[in-house]
């Protein structure tokens, strides 16, 4: 009885651990693009800044 309880279970954990590595690896490129994404962000705002001044003494 419990080789066949071990045997279920390993049929139903062993296939997700692919699947799990998958998702695991998506999100550590998905953090790695956001972060590029942010910098250049940060880069533009203040390219941004410096060509068209900042913005808070124009309307004085």
């Amino acid at each position: 009885m419990d080789v066949e309880l071990l045997v279920i279970v390993l049929g139903i954990v062993l296939p997700l651990y692919p699947s799990l590595f998958v998702i695991y690896e998506r999100i550590g490129k998905y953090e790695v693009i956001c972060a590029e994404f942010e910098a250049h962000r940060e880069e533009h705002q203040k390219s941004k800044e410096a060509y068209h001044g900042s913005g808070t003494d124009q309307f004085i």
